[in-house]
């Protein structure tokens, strides 16, 4: 349900091609797209409905660029709304125009849309521009009459720019009544012009030529520091939750058939082994369906047809759950958030378009469930709910916090080096919070055929050319603890000599904290930035080979900064040494006012995690360690 401007879709699907890119220069800047203009109008009715008239221009830098732009695609609402292409052409580096005609216009369903045509209206919309070369201008002018609002007599939008796209000009003007009482806010560039004439108000947004930045994947959402423009009627965000629970609380009606059902599920069970019986089954037996753009997008299906179809999305799904705890008594209700974005904040005025989730919250238990989580145990969230503001939607909304954690990932290694050379290893992993999620997640999309080839592919990032196996419990019962158990082997990991250096590798693990904190060791430098790490628990007891003492080995040590903190402890007791390794961050995402923390975290502990072990071969009849 997220609204980007057409530029910003541009330029986000521009971040791939920028994420490697050299620092900016005063032209390019590495990116592989500039969007010269783009120029929104949008007429507003009074009760909602609008035309949003858009001319943008778009120049190809690259030959990534002329491929991923070469085209503008456009998803439409069919029930709600027009698309009209006015003009679109092409303009060669010479100058010479190359139109587009009728035969390079194409309207198709959208995928979601053909998976489950009774749930989505949606139709993309796609013009082919000819003749685009490195330099070419697409021109394009099209319009879009919406005839039908989301919620009536409101009106909601926002634009920004990312700050890893390269942009020139960019503008928002919006005429609407002035019995229409529009806030509006700005930020990051945006500067802000409004006037009235007769009875239409005319709000004007521009922003010129904002700063372009090489795109990083630990970046938290541009939504929640870049520039940024918002006008809406809804005076908070709890009116938001109230325009939302008067089109679906009817929704969430008890059925003869939902009745039923909740009382097979939960049997003779009351209270919170209730709520986790109904939540299993909600989870496990209605198929998540992405819904598009139409009505759909913010009114979910009854409960009583999403129990017949068996399928639907986040709000059909939460609506069903809200009926079945209902019918056994329970007050749930639904809970409006962003999730999966990396946007952990919600703008300072009610913006519809930054919510794109609905989940359900249990008062009585302060408990939080996705439905549509597929492997979220009950008590759990997938990290992409975690650390967000939520709409708890009523006839009285309020506001609440999804928690971030906690989340413990758990792993006990026991590995041997048989005379050989061959390093033989077994472990158990468990986790809690949405590390099991994640877990469960990966788990499950792993044939059983295919876990050799992964067990190999994992050996051989830590530089370990071996073989192996693991075996996870039922990922997809969520009544019962998740528990994976692996074995491998990898020869020639040790070769004898006088003095030899080994590194103490965990074999197969789901989690690496040496990887992590070389991956993150430096933080964006102008962005808050994501962590997820929680809480990750290391054991590994290793025998060492007899004949050898032990010159050096790691070293125990603690080290806490405001960010978290990472802990390794070491012990040696005839020829086998034991480590220990507990890493934790206190936090998901951290501004940059809170790097100097996280980079001495990581640095020092990437440190500590890399030191090695230095054996010496003894002499025969010499005392062994």
């Amino acid at each position: 349900m997220k609204f980007f401007s057409l530029a910003a879709l541009i330029i986000a699907s521009a971040s791939f091609g920028t994420a490697l890119a050299a620092a900016p220069s005063a032209s390019v800047a590495g990116a592989p797209v500039k969007l010269l203009s783009f120029k929104e109008t949008i007429t507003v009715q009074p009760n909602g409905d609008y035309v949003r008239t858009v001319h943008k221009i778009v120049e190809p830098l690259t030959k990534i660029g002329v491929q991923q732009f070469g085209q503008s695609h456009n998803v439409v609402s069919s029930d709600m709304e027009n698309f009209r292409l006015i003009t679109a052409k092409t303009i060669a580096p010479d100058g010479k125009v190359y139109p587009v005609t009728k035969s390079d216009i194409h309207t198709q369903t959208a995928p979601s849309a053909a998976a489950a045509p009774t749930f989505s209206d949606a139709k993309i919309v796609s013009v082919e521009f000819p003749k685009v070369e490195i330099g070419s201008k697409l021109d394009i002018t099209y319009q879009v009459t919406r005839f039908q609002p989301y919620f009536p007599n409101e009106f909601s939008i926002d634009d920004t720019v990312p700050y890893f796209g390269l942009a020139g000009l960019e503008q928002v003007i919006i005429h609407a009544p002035t019995t229409m009482h529009l806030l509006t806010s700005v930020r990051g560039g945006y500067v802000l012009q409004k006037s009235v004439s007769g009875d239409t108000q005319t709000i004007t947004a521009t922003l010129k030529n904002p700063p372009y930045h090489p795109a990083r994947p630990d970046v938290v959402s541009p939504f929640q520091f870049g520039p940024l423009f918002v006008a809406t009627t809804f005076p908070s965000w709890q009116a938001v939750g109230n325009a939302y629970w008067a089109r679906a609380g009817q929704k969430a009606q008890v059925t003869p058939a939902v009745q039923k059902l909740a009382n097979q599920i939960a049997g003779r069970k009351t209270g919170r082994a209730a709520v986790d019986a109904l939540y299993d089954w909600t989870t496990t037996q209605i198929r998540w369906v992405g819904i598009e753009p139409g009505l759909s997008g913010w009114i979910p299906t009854a409960a009583g047809h999403t129990l017949a179809r068996r399928y639907g999305d986040c709000k059909a799904s939460a609506s069903l759950l809200i009926a079945l705890l209902k019918a056994k008594g329970i007050e749930a209700e639904p809970a409006l958030l962003d999730a999966g974005s990396k946007n952990f904040k919600l703008s300072r005025l009610a913006d519809l378009y930054s919510l794109n989730h609905v989940i359900v919250y249990v008062p009585a238990y302060h408990l939080f469930l996705d439905p549509t989580s597929g492997f979220a145990a009950p008590g759990e969230l997938p990290v992409g709910d975690m650390d967000r503001k939520v709409i708890l939607a009523s006839d009285h909304s309020t506001m609440a916090k999804t928690p971030s954690g906690p989340s413990v990932y758990t792993q006990d290694t026991t590995e041997t080096i048989d005379a050989s050379g061959t390093l033989h290893g077994q472990a158990v992993i468990s986790a809690t919070g949405y590390n099991d999620w994640v877990m469960r997640n990966l788990t499950a999309h792993v044939p059983a055929a295919a876990r050799p080839r992964v067990v190999q592919a994992v050996l051989a990032q830590e530089g370990l050319v071996g073989s192996g196996q693991f075996d996870p419990t039922k990922p997809d019962d969520l009544t019962k603890n998740f528990v994976v158990r692996s074995n491998w082997s990898a020869p020639h990991y040790f070769a004898p000599g006088p003095i030899v250096t080994l590194r103490l590798d965990k074999g197969f693990a789901m989690s690496r904290p040496g990887q992590y904190l070389a991956m993150f060791a430096r933080p964006s430098k102008a962005f808050p930035v994501v962590r997820i790490v929680g809480t990750i628990n290391d054991s590994i007891t290793l025998t060492l080979p007899a004949g050898y003492k032990i010159l050096a080995a790691p070293q125990s040590q603690t080290i806490t900064t405001s960010a978290g903190s990472f802990v390794q402890k070491v012990e040696i007791t005839k020829g086998v040494l034991h480590e220990t390794q507990h890493f934790t961050l206190n936090r998901l995402w951290y501004p940059p006012s809170d790097y100097a923390a996280l980079r001495g975290l990581f640095s020092k502990a990437y440190r500590l995690d890399r030191q090695q072990i230095v054996l010496q071969k003894q002499l025969v009849g010499t005392k062994k360690s």
